[in-house]
């Protein structure tokens, strides 16, 4: 690189450094400027004017302290926050003069900082002393409102003192606190106490809608309990004495007692309204609603009761005559029924248990027509005790008819049973007919032990179904076992005329090839012998099927369609 080269370097250096340092120093001029601007905008904000018109205003108290507060707060910013800024900007502008382009931008951003915390403190005490200021109109417009509602309270007061009652005396001490505290009011805005005038202003507004919600429910509540709840009692008492002249009982229940109970809460009501105390009588009052709605409900039960004892008395009675005639026509039937079969389950004993059971509710509601007649009941317990009798000879009858409708099922499972046995019968011989129609040379020891069983079993079931009471559940049980083994049997007969078939049919395919295959005349050797010698059809039948696919792969498939359609050509 040469000399020229690099003077040439060195020079556009030189340029893009000034171009930066200018470009900085006009930026940072620029934002001291905006600084300028900005404490100006504060410096004209009206809160001097603000404090001054507070300054010259007579304040005390609450309101005075405030004032002073806030004052404190705006001669700390004048003095030490604004002088800060503008030491902060002098400090800038001094580096800007002196080239020290650097450091410039932590002074003006320090100085941003102080400024943007300065501009929010002002823009807050001058909310704060709007509000200040507005206090004596805000609380001159309230008070005018409040002395309205006043008037208009104290009016109602004086001019339905009757519809108050002894709570008049309440209301007009309360009254006299609202005038007290209106005096007050008037005191501390004498006083230049704005604040503490608003804080009264609101204790006044807060006693007064106190005193408008007990003026507008005192009259309510009087009439409530006079016309609703005193009235119930009056009507409770009325219905109970005539209940006791028609002769109703109330066992240890003690209604005149209850009713003196309640009108004594109601009384402390009273006291409480008198006191203004509303929410204690409004709760002495729902107590009572539900004391009294109580009382209704229990009377109003027994007179329910007393009709439907009435009425129910005699749909028992009814109820009886039907059951007991359904006794005695079960007891009847049962005893038919065990003259041919065996009972297990004792039903003669339990159709003479509920017979007695029978009698025995029956006095109950003999017993039930005897205390009424000597009015000695209380309805609702004697209602209770009735559906308890008549949920009982419900069970009885229920329980009664199940038994009698069992039993009536035997006769018709007995010939069940005897259709069933000339079935078993007659597939007995099928199976017989079949296999000698074979010409079998002979059958397994195993066949023949379950064929045999299966015979004796169907003559024990004949015999069983020959007695002169037949024991249907142990018949019942005989067929289960019997139609196991008949099932196995009809299996194994159909296996076995299967086997023996198709192991002929095998035979009489596979001899043609016996000459050329010696294997194959070794295998019908085998089969043979297993067929006529040991009476093992599938074995025999399994030794030829595997020999004769060995030389014929199509030919046991062949063997087995034909024998297919034959059989069931012979089925249809």
């Amino acid at each position: 690189m040469s000399f020229v080269d690099i003077l040439f370097i060195i020079l556009i250096i030189v340029i893009i450094v000034g171009f930066i340092t200018y470009y900085l120093r006009t930026r940072y001029k620029n934002d001291i400027i905006e600084l300028d601007n900005r404490k100006e905008e504060i410096l004209r904000v009206n809160v001097a004017d603000q404090l001054f018109t507070l300054k010259n205003m007579e304040l005390s108290g609450q309101t005075k302290r405030k004032y002073e507060s806030l004052n404190a707060t705006w001669q700390t910013i004048t003095n030490f926050k604004l002088t800060e800024i503008d030491s902060a900007i002098v400090g800038a502008e001094t580096l800007i003069d002196n080239m020290r382009i650097i450091n410039v931008k932590s002074t003006i951003d320090d100085a941003q900082a102080l400024m943007d915390e300065t501009q929010a403190q002002v823009e807050e005490l001058d909310t704060e002393l709007s509000v200040l200021l507005q206090v004596p109109d805000d609380n001159a417009e309230q008070n005018e409102e409040l002395l309205e509602r006043y008037n208009e309270a104290r009016k109602s007061v004086m001019n339905h003192s009757f519809d108050y009652g002894p709570a008049i005396e309440t209301l007009e001490k309360n009254i006299q606190y609202l005038e007290l505290n209106f005096s007050r009011y008037n005191e501390l805005t004498a006083d230049g106490d704005h604040l503490e005038a608003e804080d009264m202003l609101g204790t006044i507004e807060s006693d007064l809608a106190s005193l408008e919600s007990i003026i507008e429910k005192i009259p309510v509540m009087y009439d409530t309990i006079k016309n609703d709840y005193e009235d119930s009692l009056a009507d409770l008492r009325s219905g109970y004495e005539k209940m006791i002249e028609e002769k109703y009982q109330f066992d240890s229940q003690n209604v005149p007692e209850q009713i003196d109970e309640i009108q004594e809460n109601l009384n402390n009501a009273k006291t409480d309204i008198k006191n203004a105390d509303l929410k204690e009588a409004q709760t002495k009052m729902d107590k009572a609603d539900r004391d009294i709605n109580s009382i209704y409900d229990f009377l109003g039960a027994e007179v329910e009761a007393k009709q439907y004892v009435l009425n129910h008395l005699r749909q028992l009675r009814t109820k009886f005559d039907a059951v007991t005639e359904n006794n005695h026509y079960a007891t009847i039937e049962v005893d038919r029924i065990s003259q041919n079969y065996i009972l297990h389950e004792d039903q003669p004993e339990r159709i003479k248990e509920y017979q007695q059971a029978i009698a025995e509710q029956y006095n109950k509601m003999v017993e039930f027509n005897d205390e009424l007649d000597n009015n000695k009941v209380v309805f609702t317990q004697l209602a209770k005790q009735i559906d308890k009798v008549d949920r009982r000879i419900s069970d009885i009858d229920e329980e009664q008819t199940e038994i009698v409708k069992s039993l009536s099922n035997l006769s018709k499972e007995e010939k069940d049973a005897k259709s069933n046995l000339d079935l078993y019968e007659l597939d007995m011989r099928n199976m017989k007919r079949r296999l000698e129609k074979l010409n079998l040379p002979g059958l397994s020891e195993m066949y023949y032990e379950i064929f045999y069983r299966v015979t004796d079993q169907i003559e024990y079931l004949a015999s069983q179904l020959n007695q002169v009471r037949v024991d249907m559940r142990q018949v019942k049980n005989l067929e289960y076992s019997l139609e196991e083994d008949m099932h196995r049997l009809e299996e194994m007969t159909e296996g076995i005329v299967d086997n023996a078939i198709l192991t002929e049919y095998m035979i009489q395919h596979s001899n043609r090839f016996r000459y050329d295959y010696p294997e194959m005349d070794d295998a019908i050797d085998e089969a043979e012998y297993l067929f006529y010698e040991q009476y093992r059809y599938d074995e025999a039948l399994n030794v030829i099927e595997k020999a004769l696919y060995r030389v014929d792969q199509d030919g046991p498939t062949q063997v087995r369609r034909m024998y297919r359609q034959e059989k069931q050509n012979r089925i249809y």
